[in-house]
């Protein structure tokens, strides 16, 4: 068994377009717009 892999991933490379200036990426933890997705409060 220790010569199986642990995990197979596959991962869509994005392109730099509709990126955030640096600072505002830190503060929301990434730099492609397209893969922020803030949490949402509901309220009931």
């Amino acid at each position: 068994m220790k010569d199986l892999a642990l995990a197979i991933s596959s991962i869509k490379i994005q392109s730099f377009i509709d990126i955030y200036p640096m600072k505002q990426a830190f503060d929301i933890g990434t730099i492609f717009k397209q893969l922020n997705k803030p949490w949402v409060k509901y309220h009931e």
